[in-house]
């Protein structure tokens, strides 16, 4: 019997590395854990993380040539990132020039959760979440 002790990491194809890099770690506050090249494979990858999470960014040589699946046809939907406040984070994020999804905090769930979404730097849907108290 295999045991899974916890979540790893997901992985996001990029179209430019220098530009996500410079998002999640400048925009977002991740940390740049790891990042190589690995030429056998034509590929470029870099690490960020941050409390509870990591994401693998990779960057194919004909990844800025290529079409990605639009999200209707992706298996891949959202990253989301828990937030301690969905007001300030959205605020900031306003500030940093970033369109969010809209203009105020979106409940789900009988109102247990709040979130607002937004695109990464190569289209990837982001998203923000606030647990509501109970």
């Amino acid at each position: 019997m295999m045991k899974i002790s916890k979540f790893f990491h997901v992985a996001i194809e990029v179209p430019d590395l220098d530009k996500a890099i410079e998002f999640y770690t400048g925009l977002l506050s991740l940390s740049l854990i790891n990042r190589e090249k690995l030429p056998e494979k034509k590929l470029e990858v870099a690490f960020v993380a941050g409390e509870g999470c990591e994401i693998e960014l990779m960057c194919y040589e004909d990844s800025k040539d290529r079409q990605f699946a639009p999200e209707n046809q992706s298996h891949f939907q959202h990253l989301s990132f828990l937030v301690n406040n969905i007001d300030t984070a959205m605020t900031y994020l306003k500030e940093k020039g970033i369109e969010l999804e809209s203009e105020e905090p979106i409940p789900v769930f009988n109102g247990r959760v709040c979130y607002n979404t937004f695109k990464g730097p190569g289209g990837e849907l982001l998203e923000i979440a606030q647990i509501m108290k109970r």
